[in-house]
């Protein structure tokens, strides 16, 4: 498959936002009381998806595991669904809900101001980005559902497209634009499932926001890139740049 083009430069109209990328547990010792600990931050990490994206620019990743600070999540647990099951900004469960001590992270205190300097991040490069951007809340996804998982029905689609029903919700042209253009490149998906809404960020900027999961089946083979990685990569920035051209940002 070619390449739909678009200019390089036209990628700075998006924002990309990854905050599953990261693996680091800070202080965790190499010991058998913290390897369940290891094996869940390793099970829930979107592994490589920073490579499956290398051609775009604007990318916000994090250092940290999820089980240390959870970006995605929102911050004052009241809001935040995931909460309950002990997975809000600040983990306290591992995914079958077993409790873990958080204090061998550190002061809990750190990973609040990081959560924060990374979204004050993202507010910035929308910012920039300027009205009219495409916020892509970029996440892989296991093929089966975890115990934690809200959605439990199977099977799992390769992709799922997951937006919020407010004034970020891409138009129901676009979303069913590319939920056909990936259909036709042989990949099945479904919308808001199995995980649902989108990144956003406390901005007057006008943008949109689409999530874009991938199954981990599609590109990965245990923890490396499946050898006809490219591909599937190459598929991905055409949605991208498909999403470009719907947005007229290639014009």
């Amino acid at each position: 498959m070619e390449k739909v083009g678009v200019s390089s430069d036209k990628y700075a109209h998006i924002v990309a936002w990854m905050p599953h990328t990261g693996t680091y547990l800070p202080h965790v010792p190499n010991v058998p009381a913290f390897e369940r600990l290891r094996q869940d931050a390793q099970l829930l990490a979107d592994w490589k998806v920073d490579e499956l994206y290398a051609f775009l620019p604007n990318k916000i990743t994090s250092v940290y595991s999820r089980f240390a600070v959870d970006l995605e999540r929102y911050a004052d647990d009241d809001k935040e669904p995931m909460s309950r099951k002990g997975m809000g900004m600040l983990y306290t469960r591992l995914t079958d809900g077993t409790p873990f001590d958080r204090s061998v992270f550190g002061a809990d205190a750190f990973f609040a101001r990081y959560y924060h300097q990374q979204h004050t991040l993202l507010k910035t490069r929308l910012e920039e980005a300027g009205n009219g951007s495409l916020l892509l809340d970029l996440h892989s996804f296991n093929p089966y559902p975890l115990p934690c998982d809200e959605d439990q029905s199977v099977p799992r689609p390769d992709i799922c497209l997951g937006f919020n029903q407010d004034k970020t919700r891409p138009a129901d042209a676009v979303i069913e634009a590319i939920r056909s253009f990936l259909a036709a490149q042989g990949l099945s998906v479904k919308l808001n499932s199995p995980f649902s809404g989108a990144m956003t960020a406390n901005t007057s900027v006008r943008y949109t926001a689409l999530m874009i999961e991938v199954n981990k089946r599609c590109y990965l083979d245990g923890k490396k890139l499946r050898a006809d990685v490219r591909d599937f990569i190459v598929i991905l920035q055409n949605t991208v740049n498909f999403l470009a051209h719907l947005y007229h940002f290639n014009d």
